[in-house]
């Protein structure tokens, strides 16, 4: 390339860019208005934006976006060829997609206010320093917590901070301590982490259960998920507790290098406060307008970044704090944006993908299979729930299996299921393969922090925690099915 393309070049890739971030804006703004207003127009924006910034993108992306976007055109040329409503369908699997794209890309503004925020940095301090007896609980709840904000960015602000803690000096040359300390502080974070998406808001899971199975009263499904988070996250603790008794802790209880004045609990209870502020505001806003949490999310999100940022300026310049975050917001998204076109095609594809092939999925076609199928409903609905578990497993994203499950069997409620105890057991089971899959976002970064390989994180560190999950998922999903 000559000297004088080269500008030319930046030129273009500046337009790409801008571009497909105006995509994004689009993509969240046509959802917000189209939930409101029912405008087929709105909806189809949503749809034309995400297309428009996948074709952007689509030379950037890696090679696992671009086999997601191959099978999305397979999809998409056979279903407009082959099923009688094949534009409808199309367009249902756009507009799924748009959603989930749309909270993506929300829940990624706060993540940028809360990466330069001295508040999680002093709650990190905070968890990294425990004693042993308290590590595995601290840890996993501060990383729960944390990860409703940041999301993914919870492992690696988190990680980095327990790799840094965790040397061989501070285990006093024995790497035998040193490795079962890694093991459980950077399993606790994965766990804590995972759990998450059980039952927050502004999890992805959340968004994509909620355009599978619509009609789930969300008064009934947050209290339901709360309770099943609490079980799995005490489950994980009593397995840390099985496998690292206090007898064999009490031989490794050299403490991790303390600062010279230990930290304050108070940054861990500003920190409850700012979840909770959030989520209550998504929650009431949905509430009030009668509207689905992720079109709040999708409002709330962004509103709160602003002012953590416009917080967080205000200590230097609190006359320009409202324009320096306006800024910088701008800024990040000219950057984040883009930066997640890998994750789009994936999570927005995945979700494409799995609402064009249950399309496929009729009511007759489900009632053929429980009259082939000698099992109750209930027993079927859990095998298939561990089904999508085994396929996480084994590389399939759960986005995908989550999708086709939830949009297949969301009729099942005629056969005695009903879309609570469905959505409950995809979404638990969801936050179980987390810790397993070897192609998830969490078990790769969880792997390369710690200098191990996935198979080691999803199977050694996480295998008990995940079969024994199932296990209270399945008992959970008969009890639930009894009481509603």
């Amino acid at each position: 390339m000559s000297s004088s393309s080269a500008p030319a070049m930046a030129g273009l890739v500046r337009v790409r860019l801008i571009c497909s971030t105006v995509a994004v804006v689009v993509i969240i703004i046509a959802a917000i208005v189209g939930e409101f207003t029912a405008l087929p127009a709105a909806r189809t924006a949503a749809a034309a934006a995400t297309v428009v910034f996948m074709l952007l993108e689509a030379v950037a992306l890696t090679r696992g976006g671009h086999i997601m976007l191959a099978f999305c055109g397979v999809a998409t040329v056979g279903t407009l060829l082959l099923h009688p409503h094949g534009g409808a369908v199309v367009m249902h699997g756009l507009n799924s997609a748009a959603f989930v794209i749309g909270l993506f890309a929300a829940v990624s503004l706060l993540r940028d206010a809360a990466e330069t925020s001295p508040l999680i940095q002093r709650c990190g301090d905070v968890m990294v320093r425990q004693p042993p007896g308290r590590r595995y609980t601290v840890l996993s709840v501060g990383s729960h917590l944390i990860a409703v904000i940041l999301n993914f960015g919870v492992l690696t602000l988190l990680g980095v901070m327990v790799q840094r803690g965790n040397t061989l000096d501070a285990a006093g040359g024995d790497q035998r301590i040193a490795d079962i300390r890694k093991q459980r502080m950077m399993t606790a974070l994965l766990q804590g982490f995972a759990m998450m998406t059980v039952w927050s808001p502004l999890s992805v899971s959340f968004a994509v259960m909620q355009a599978a199975i619509p009609g789930v009263d969300l008064a009934h499904l947050l209290p339901v998920q709360g309770v099943l988070t609490v079980l799995l996250l005490l489950l994980g603790w009593a397995i840390d507790r099985l496998t690292f008794p206090p007898g064999l802790r009490g031989t490794i209880t050299t403490p991790l290098p303390k600062p010279a004045v230990p930290p304050s609990w108070a940054p861990m209870g500003q920190l409850v406060l700012l979840v909770g502020s959030v989520i209550t505001a998504v929650l009431g806003m949905a509430w009030l307008l009668d509207i689905r949490p992720v079109i709040s999310a999708m409002v709330v999100v962004p509103l709160s970044a602003w002012l953590w940022l416009a917080v967080q300026a205000w200590r230097s310049s609190p006359l320009l704090a409202p324009v320096l975050a306006t800024r910088r917001l701008a800024r990040r998204l000219e950057i984040s944006m883009p930066a997640f076109r890998t994750e789009f095609a994936v999570l927005g594809g995945a979700t494409f993908f799995g609402a064009v092939a249950a399309a496929y999925l009729t009511p007759s076609t489900i009632a053929d299979l429980l009259a082939h199928v000698a099992l109750p409903p209930i027993l079927l609905t859990i095998a298939l729930v561990w089904g999508m578990m085994v396929a996480a497993r084994y590389g399939v994203p759960q986005i995908v299996s989550a999708t086709l499950i939830g949009n297949g069997l969301s009729g099942l409620a005629a056969h005695g299921i009903h879309p609570l105890v469905l959505t409950s057991g995809l979404m638990g089971a969801w936050a179980l393969s987390a810790c397993t899959t070897p192609v998830g976002a969490a078990t790769l970064s969880i792997a390369r922090q710690s200098g191990v390989s996935t198979k080691v994180v999803g199977r050694d560190w996480n295998g008990r925690f995940v079969l024994s999950g199932s296990v209270v998922v399945a008992v959970w999903m008969v009890v639930l099915s009894l009481m509603v």
